[in-house]
């Protein structure tokens, strides 16, 4: 009966330890630069699911309990160049996940600026830095009729100044 009790319990925290999967930075520096395909069976191996399209913003989001990844191209045209590009944007409400992507940006990447900004529904701090080829902005943001904040990482290519 006690192993049973354990072997229960252990499946219990097995499973739960799965579903909250996140990524480090280099593993989202590297979906980055990959395919499609690429990235969906890295996303794929980590547990998280399509959770919609959305067309209008050329973005697949993929769910893993509370965490969401998503996938962005979009197309710059404002050179006589035509050129996709990629961009990655991992949302999580766990604080120990976002501390330590942020202490990896900060090791990797330099420090631009903090903005603050305020709406009538949300206040977010939104930290950016900067490496040769990404702008990757760290976000904390809280929502007036929600207790609990979440952290989102957004990782671009260096196009401008955003």
């Amino acid at each position: 009966m006690k192993k049973l009790l354990f072997l229960a319990f252990f499946s219990l925290c097995f499973c739960t330890l799965s579903m909250a999967q996140g990524f480090s930075l280099d593993e989202l520096l590297q979906s980055r630069k990959s395919n499609y395909p690429t990235f969906e069976s890295l996303v794929h191996g980590k547990g998280y699911v399509l959770n919609h399209l959305e067309s209008t913003e050329r973005s697949s989001v993929f769910r893993n309990g509370t965490n969401v990844i998503t996938y962005n191209t979009f197309y710059d045209n404002s050179s006589i160049r035509y050129k996709r590009y990629v961009a990655i944007k991992f949302e999580t409400q766990s604080l120990e996940t976002y501390e330590s992507l942020k202490r990896q940006v900060e090791a990797s990447a330099k420090y631009s600026k903090t903005r603050m900004r305020r709406t009538s529904q949300k206040e977010y701090l939104e930290h950016l830095y900067r490496n040769e080829e990404v702008s990757i902005h760290l976000f904390d943001i809280s929502y007036k009729d929600d207790s609990k904040p979440y952290y989102m990482i957004e990782i671009y290519a260096l196009l401008s100044d955003y």
